[in-house]
This record gives C-alpha cells, structure tokens and sequence, in this order.
C-alpha cells in the first residue's frame, strides 16, 4: 500500500474547534494568531456551524464543518488547485478527545470566556489526562487554546488566540467549499496528459490481484498502468474501498478510501513525495540502498526481480516482471501489524485507455461528503 497520509492531518489537528459550542456560535469574522516566531495568522469566518480559514499566504484554507474537513492549497495565481484533503467523520471515534465544560473563567480580548478542557480517552487503569484547553466565549465562539496549566487555566502564551473579533453576517458561500473543488480536472498534477516515449518500456497492463488485509479481510484488487498513470483499486467484502493513482514521473497522486458498506471516509490529491518503504522500479536503484535486498526468480513462469525493502518499520516484497508488473506484493510490521499480501490471478499486456487509469466520478460527488451546498 502507498503511504500517503504521513501528513495529512497536520493542519486539521489545529481545526479541530469543540463542535457542540461551534454549532451554536454566531457569525463572525476574526483574525487568528500563533504564539511563537515567525508569527503566523489566519482569518476567519463562521456561518451556521461551518468555519473557514484562510492562511496568511492566502494560498492554503481549509473549511470545517459537522464532523466534516476540507482543506486545500491554490496555485499561485489562485486559478487552479495542487492539493486537497477530504475527512468525513464515520461512526463513533472512541479516540477523540471529549470537550469538557468547567467552572474556570479567563479573558482574552477583552471578552471573558469559559475554559473547556480537552480531555483524552481513559487509559488500562482508568485514568484520564487533559492537555489542551479552550477558551470560549458565552455565544460559543472560541477565542483562544493553549495546554492546560496546572491552575485549570491557560498556559502562558496560549498556542493560539484572536486578535480582532466582530460579530457579523457571513455568507453561506463564504463558508462552502468551493464547487470547482470537485473536479480533479482542475488539480495541476491531472493536468499534464502528454504521451511519454517509457510506454516502449512501461507497456500498459491490466491486472486482478486476489489477497487480504488483517483488518479488513479477504479482498481484491485491481491494478491498470497507461504509463505514467498507474491506478490500484481495492475492495473488500465489508463495502471498504480504496483507489490509489499515482503519476511515477511527477509523483501527482490520489488516495480515496470509503469505511464498510461504502461511507466515504477521506480523498487526498497532492505531490507524493516517496518515503523509505517505496520500492521504485528504476534499474540498479535499489540495491544502492541499505536494507534492500534484491533477488531473481520465477514466478508465474515470468521472470521478476524479487525487492524486500526493511529500511522503515513496514517491511515490503514485492515480485516485478521485467516491464513493471506487480505479480505478487506482501507487507508486515510496523506500530500497527496488518499485515497483508496480494498474488495475481489475471494479467494482460494490452492497451489502456488514459480514462481507465483516471479518478472515477462518483468520489467526488458532494452529497456523499455530506456537503449539500
């Protein structure tokens, strides 16, 4: 599996505003600042239930809702999009922290406010431990965190705090994100489409993989290459999908992953940038590496190059013909197990269309991300 979600959550963590006092907020417009150097502000603006925020460089912005995430990042000349990240609460999570009223009061531009604490899910022996609090205004609006000081209040200087406030109509637009969002066409890394003189040694492929994975079963997977372009889409019993496209010469890459029975769960377009458990296929690379350990032999009476890759907790072996095709691909290790393996059942050299290798348009449908508007 590609890893691509290392860093996926970084900016929600800092979006992650008590739901229950948000919904009842009013609406305004406010101005965000980040303790520490260099200063670092964002704007604000809220509209029943839905916060949007606009980063400083104006580029990066993401849109919180009701269990819902949206993020992304402009193009320079802000026509276009290079990245987006997409989260849908599904189900309970029993790992969130709970938002926890208190009796604590500070004041924070001249408003006071009621200290919400940030409590963690119990551990073996019971024990609860709180590290970041809120500080929230008497209509809901949060107007500063920071980790909890041992006098129940807010750590001096707070991680974050609003520096200007107002209290004002917004626009259910302001808050929505945008329509073109939604269309991958509309992504830089999917703009590029031209033909590429590898095909001769990158044929396209069509492959049927059958395996599993621990935590979600018996399941199979199916693999297209129209060089550049190599999309993997996976299913499992229990509704669980996942389709990974990845450009291998501009590293342009989708991830969408549904839940059981089909719920839409997360869609990330971005730059992949390789981490240590990617095996690429160029020749001779891989056994220039430490922890690399590179084989011959026949399987499926194809010759392939056997690559087990150990240099990261996840240990990978994959089998590759000579012209790129994955016959078989086994994973194991790391903080989480899971391990999981796949073998090839069907395979073709044949040709490929660009738009079988492309995102399907059913993940971008907003009504399945719970966004009406």
């Amino acid at each position: 599996m590609l890893a691509m979600t290392a860093s996926l959550l970084a900016s929600s963590g800092q979006a992650q505003e008590d739901r229950r006092a948000a919904n009842k907020a009013p609406d305004y417009v406010a101005t965000r600042e980040y303790s520490g150097r260099p200063t670092q502000q964002e704007t604000l603006r809220h509209h029943n239930g839905w916060l949007r925020v606009d980063r400083q460089d104006e580029r990066r912005s993401y849109f919180q809702g009701p269990g819902r995430f949206v993020s992304l990042t402009r193009t320079p000349d802000g026509n276009r999009y290079e990245s987006l990240h997409v989260t849908q609460a599904v189900g309970d999570d029993k790992t969130r922290p709970e938002s926890v009223k208190t009796e604590k009061l500070q004041t924070f531009l001249g408003e006071t406010c009621t200290i919400w604490d940030f409590v963690g899910p119990a551990d073996p022996k019971g024990r609860r431990s709180t590290s970041f609090r809120d500080c929230i205004t008497h209509d809901g609006i949060p107007i500063a965190r920071g980790w909890a000081a041992k006098d129940g209040a807010l750590m001096e200087p707070p991680d974050w705090q609003l520096t200007s406030l107002r209290r004002t109509p917004v626009s259910e637009e302001e808050t929505s994100p945008p329509a073109d969002l939604f269309d991958w066409r509309n992504f830089t890394g999917f703009d590029a489409q031209t033909p590429s003189l590898d095909t001769k040694t990158q044929p396209d492929f069509a492959a049927k993989m059958n395996g599993r994975i621990d935590s979600s079963g018996a399941g199979v997977r199916y693999r297209k290459r129209h060089f550049p372009w190599v999309r993997t889409d996976t299913t499992f019993a229990n509704g669980e999908r996942i389709i990974e496209i990845v450009n291998e010469r501009t590293h342009a890459a989708l991830t969408f992953r549904a839940t059981v029975q089909g719920a839409f769960e997360s869609l990330w377009i971005g730059e992949y940038q390789p981490g240590p458990e990617y095996v690429w296929s160029g020749a001779g690379r891989d056994a220039e590496q430490k922890d690399v350990v590179v084989e011959r032999g026949i399987f499926l009476r194809e010759w392939c190059r056997i690559t087990t890759d150990a240099r990261s907790e996840r240990r990978r072996t994959e089998w590759r013909t000579h012209d790129g095709i994955i016959l078989k691909e086994e994973e194991s290790g790391g903080r989480v197990a899971n391990p999981e393996n796949w073998t090839v059942v069907e395979w073709q050299r044949r040709p490929v269309e660009l738009s079988e290798v492309m995102p399907p348009a059913e993940i971008f449908e907003r009504a399945k991300w719970g966004l009406s508007r």
